[in-house]
């Protein structure tokens, strides 16, 4: 990868770097409120045991079939 003069450089290659024009990112974690778990076996189908975490990955798009 080779450094590039500006950000601007890099939409025309993207195989420049200037991570350090770049501002520093802050993360936001909600506190997470549980109210109920899936019973044992639906937690081994899904991979947990809070429906709130449950998230399935439905593919292109987000659309699931």
């Amino acid at each position: 990868m080779t450094n590039c003069s500006s950000c601007d450089d890099y939409k025309a290659k993207p195989s420049c770097q200037c991570l350090e024009e770049m501002p520093v990112a802050m993360a936001y974690v909600p506190w997470q409120n549980f109210h109920q778990t899936y019973e044992l076996s639906k937690a081994l189908q899904v991979g947990t045991i809070f429906p709130e975490l449950h998230k399935p990955f439905c593919g292109k798009r987000g659309v699931c079939k």
